[in-house]
């Protein structure tokens, strides 16, 4: 029998990297193509991240080229960890494309990675491998990777069962690398990240971990060098202004589009009928998942309820609250609650954690059966898996040639890219203004040169780097610097610095200069004080943390000799 059972296992694990195969095969970073997806600003993000890495700008909070060049925040305030991973694939010497791809496979990785150890703790092995297969393999992964590209998303995605499993086994794990990973959770995306974090606290709570709180609070510590400035300056950008366009109220679900809705690479819209893109999570997995349910309640009235039951509940809650938040029936709620709940944009997002409930109960259907039966079933299922999901798994795509040439040219960084995530703008800068260059002549604005040039000039450039411009002019007119202006900006004008006063509608500094002499400005970028704060009590935080980390494994070893 023993035999028998080691046998099915490797069945069942050749059953799931067929499925995993099956899932990630358009996502092959070998051959001359990639998809394509909503979010067609990813390659763009890449590549100025990687370009504040290769200078020594860390950590990175501006796209220098992006809004013409005029320096864009954008790293500032949206989460950095899909693009920390990323751009370190990235300058290992990979191309950006294939880089991204590469991510994508990693976080699908490490999501069902990160599902099987946690499942497994409490379902063990066969009911592990079935509920990462189902929490991959749901059909909204695949509109999350192909029709959205959200790389944010599919990070949190990845990182949040991980975190769940090292505070169930906290007392086995180093703090240290605990807190990494929390922290890389804490910065994946800028919603979730601070939704999770009371769902942790929760957890750790049903699971008595006290160590946990400690860990939550390291990660927090090493992931306040985003944050801190994410918040404390997010006046200083049109966000607040830009998430307000976005009305949740269009982009309810109705319950039968969690079952079935047609298959599309189009967006969300009003109401639960023309919706170009499906919010399906998958018939199979609500079909086990239900019947994991109908096991839990079975035992939750009529036995002794058991440590399992209490956190089964809590993910139930979890699984039934995120369905009711997405459905129309839930407008109070985000009525009441719309300071917090707008920032989700849309009540669909909710569905990453209705994913994760549904592989939560299949797992639960499968463990809570007879050995051989729970065999079979795993098999089943997963077979099931794959007949069902794996045609969702398929791509939009573009030559390399294509790609590379209409999202990574210097054309598109510079003049488009900064439109897909028009609320980073710095609040200096007209919004209705600048909007409405993306589709007017901008040649006059003489954005390619450090300062806006005239006839009346005279312009010796020195240095026009990314992150510093030195120059010489001069003028009997007043000179439009090409920057948006913004704290992060050091002007100087003959070694003194210059603290801009007039600003044209793009926020650019206008400034007079002594007519009849050359001057020699020095525009450099340099983190705010609140930046450098940041970054300061995240390095502190993770030395102290290594050390103590290090002084708890060497007392062990000595306790131990």
């Amino acid at each position: 029998m023993i035999a028998s059972k080691s046998l099915f296992s490797k069945i069942i694990l050749f059953f799931v990297i067929v499925i995993f195969v099956l899932i990630i095969r358009d996502l092959n970073p070998f051959d001359n193509n990639i998809f394509i997806g909503h979010d067609e600003t990813q390659a763009a993000r890449i590549s100025e991240f990687s370009l504040n890495l290769k200078n020594g700008i860390i950590p990175p909070r501006i796209a220098p080229h992006f809004s013409f060049n005029l320096g864009y925040p954008i790293f500032n305030y949206y989460a950095p960890t899909a693009y920390w991973i990323t751009s370190l694939i990235h300058l290992t010497g990979i191309e950006i494309p294939q880089s991204l791809e590469l991510s994508f496979i990693l976080a699908l990785i490490t999501a069902c990675s990160g599902m099987y150890l946690f499942l497994k703790h409490y379902f063990g092995k066969l009911a592990g491998m079935v509920g990462a297969v189902s929490y991959v393999s749901s059909p909204f992964i695949a509109v999350d990777i192909f029709v959205r590209s959200n790389l944010s998303e599919m990070w949190f995605f990845a990182l949040f069962p991980v975190v769940l499993y090292l505070i169930t086994t906290l007392k086995k794990q180093n703090l240290f690398f605990t807190a990494v990973i929390f922290s890389a959770l804490f910065t994946s995306h800028n919603i979730f990240s601070l939704v999770s974090i009371p769902i942790i606290i929760f957890y750790a709570f049903i699971v008595k971990e006290k160590r946990a709180f400690l860990a939550i609070l390291a990660g927090m510590l090493l992931s306040s060098y985003f944050w801190i400035p994410a918040l404390g300056e997010i006046s200083q950008v049109h966000a607040t202004q830009v998430a307000t366009l976005t009305k949740y109220s269009d982009h309810f679900l109705c319950l039968l589009q969690l079952w079935s809705s047609p298959w599309g690479y189009g967006g969300s819209t009003a109401g639960c009928i023309s919706d170009g893109m499906s919010f399906m999570v998958g018939k199979a997995q609500i079909l086990f998942a239900g019947l994991g349910i109908l096991i839990f309640l079975y035992k939750l009235f009529t036995k002794k309820r058991a440590k399992i039951d209490v956190i089964a509940l809590a993910v139930g809650v979890i699984l039934f609250g995120s369905i009711f938040l997405t459905t129309e029936s839930s407008v109070f709620v985000w009525n009441v609650f719309s300071p917090i709940l707008s920032l989700f944009q849309f009540p669909w997002r909710f569905l990453l954690f209705v994913i994760f409930g549904l592989a939560f109960f299949t797992s639960y259907f499968v463990a809570f059966q007879t050995r051989i039966f729970r065999i079979i079933s795993a098999t089943i299922i997963i077979i099931v898996f794959f007949f069902t999901n794996y045609k969702f798994f398929v791509a939009k795509k573009l030559s390399l040639e294509t790609y590379t040439a209409s999202y990574l040219s210097n054309i598109y960084i510079s003049d488009t890219a900064a439109y897909k995530v028009t609320e980073y703008l710095p609040i200096s800068a007209d919004y209705d203004f600048w909007k409405n260059l993306e589709s007017n002549d901008i040649s006059a604005f003489g954005f390619k040169n450090p300062v806006q040039t005239s006839p009346n000039q005279t312009l010796s450039i020195i240095k026009n780097t990314p992150f510093e411009k030195i120059f010489k002019i001069k003028s009997d007119d007043s000179i439009i610097l090409n920057l948006h202006s913004a704290a992060y900006w050091d002007i100087r004008i003959d070694d003194k610095q210059y603290i801009p006063k007039d600003l044209d509608k793009l926020g650019r500094p206008v400034v007079k200069l002594k007519p009849g002499f050359y001057q020699t400005i020095k525009i450099s970028y340099q983190q705010t004080p609140l930046e450098q704060f940041a970054n300061i009590l995240t390095l502190l935080s993770g030395i102290i943390l290594l050390l103590y980390s290090y002084q708890r494994s060497l007392w062990k070893k000595i306790k131990i000799h």
